[in-house]
């Protein structure tokens, strides 16, 4: 695909309190856009590839969310960090929900997660989606030279719900990385699929579920009840898709910050 490098295995950038950013099944880190920039601003931002993902290192096989989660945990401990501001969308707001349940997250935003099913058939969607991305699976960059244009019209409305907002660079990456996958068929066969995260109840630090209302991967009636309590915030994002930072990046740099700044609100004495 012209014009398309393959992405670094972990890109880190920025200064300041340590912040974990963690990109959705088939993608890269690259998918947080502008956001990743505006957030290293003010952070230490690490943003991995996760295994047997485009540009990512080899996974060990079968690869399955825990083994991804295990990946994640690792890179904190080779990085220094006991915790981190985790961010992570899709695949990575529930590695995101599993490392803060192992106490390695100061905050928690999980944007368009994956594993809070209604049901345990709920996951019944997502593993479809995952299955039919495999004819895909080899026509990336340098292979299929007459398909790009063709799988961005596909795969940027699973994407974005205004696939012309977002940057043709990006877009051209995005529709790179998901035809570079090398594990949809082991994620799809992952056991811990239908149960997904039940730990959402026992999260003792900010977290914010953050869903988009016109997501196409996920969309919202697959979501068990969510209700906001003292340290749990849900809302609906609403005329954005499945990864909003695609298309509106300023608005997802936002709601991280925000998450973040309730972890100085609630240590301040009553």
């Amino acid at each position: 695909m012209e014009g398309v490098e393959v992405p670094e295995a972990v890109h880190r950038s920025g200064g300041g309190e340590p912040l974990l950013l963690l990109h959705g099944v088939l993608l890269t880190w690259q998918s947080w856009g502008s956001a990743l920039d505006a957030l290293a601003t003010d952070h230490a931002v690490l943003a991995p590839t996760f295994p047997g993902h485009w540009g990512g290192p080899e996974a060990a096989r079968p690869a399955t969310v825990r083994a991804l989660v295990d990946y994640c945990e690792r890179l904190l401990d080779e990085s220094g960090w006991d915790t981190a501001h985790i961010a992570g969308n899709s695949l990575g707001g529930w590695v995101a929900l599993e490392l803060a349940a192992r106490g390695r997250a100061r905050s928690c935003t999980a944007i368009a997660p994956a594993g809070l099913w209604r049901a345990p058939a709920a996951a019944d969607s997502l593993l479809r989606k995952f299955r039919a991305f495999g004819p895909l699976i080899g026509l990336g960059p340098d292979r299929q030279p007459t398909m790009p244009t063709l799988l961005r019209s596909l795969l940027l409305p699973l994407l974005a719900n205004r696939p012309a907002a977002v940057p043709n660079p990006l877009a051209k990456a995005m529709t790179a990385a998901i035809t570079e996958c090398a594990i949809v068929d082991d994620l799809a066969e992952d056991p811990a699929l239908p149960t997904g995260f039940t730990g959402l109840p026992e999260l003792e630090i900010p977290t914010t579920i953050l869903l988009p209302a016109h997501d196409r991967v996920l969309p919202p009636h697959v979501y068990a009840p969510l209700t906001s309590t003292q340290t749990l915030e849900v809302r609906t994002l609403p005329a954005l898709g499945h990864v909003p930072m695609l298309e509106a990046p300023d608005l997802i740099t936002a709601e991280v910050r925000a998450t973040i700044a309730r972890v100085a609100a609630t240590a301040r004495p009553a």
